[in-house]
């Protein structure tokens, strides 16, 4: 399920979407492991327990109280996971034909949308450092602009080389596009 452009900011007039980015998969899937590993301490610790104290579940404090402690652990860990994850799903890079769209999740309730005309980009940059985005072919796309926000950051996006390519590409377009549109607009004024 992809959000839709005009779910974010309005289309402009024959703009259309290029491609939805998110990070790759990979980056969820060791935040996932963490959790697992959150999740299972006090499974250890509890087999633990039982193992020098066989009776410490059997008492009629200790057993509650012990089931309270495991359950407000667990509702922390589910809160990790659900912060993890909603700061996954909802980051994403938005290229259309005339913009870059920058959606950032900052925690659960807080977003930041910015968006970058491809005109005033000046230059694009790829970066894949380390073996696991290597393997996997993951990395960072840099976007230098003209604006007030200087950089645009892709984090660990997929294929970050091909990225950069087809923002160049775009950016060429662009300025084809409004070169023409420039022209058009002079002859219309005389």
């Amino acid at each position: 399920m992809n959000l839709e452009l005009n779910q974010l900011i309005r289309p402009r007039p024959g703009e259309t979407t290029v491609f939805f980015l998110r990070r790759h998969p990979i980056i969820f899937l060791g935040e996932l492991v963490y959790v697992a590993l959150l999740a299972a301490v006090p499974v250890g610790i509890g087999l633990m327990l039982v193992r020098l104290w066989p009776n410490l579940l059997a008492g009629p404090m200790t057993r509650p109280a012990i089931i309270l402690l495991a359950s407000a652990y667990y509702l922390v860990v589910w809160l990790f996971f659900i912060g993890y994850f909603v700061d996954y799903y909802l980051d994403a890079w938005v290229l259309t034909t005339e913009r870059i769209i920058n959606v950032e999740q900052n925690g659960l309730f807080s977003r930041t949308i910015s968006e970058l005309d491809l005109s005033r980009t000046q230059d694009v940059t790829s970066e894949v450092k380390g073996i696991l985005p290597s393997v996997f072919g993951f990395g960072y796309v840099y976007v230098q602009t003209a604006g007030e926000r200087e950089r645009f950051v892709f984090e660990q996006v997929p294929h970050p080389h091909e990225v950069r390519k087809r923002i160049l590409e775009l950016v060429e377009a662009d300025q084809i596009r409004l070169e023409k549109e420039g022209v058009r607009t002079l002859k219309m004024n005389e």
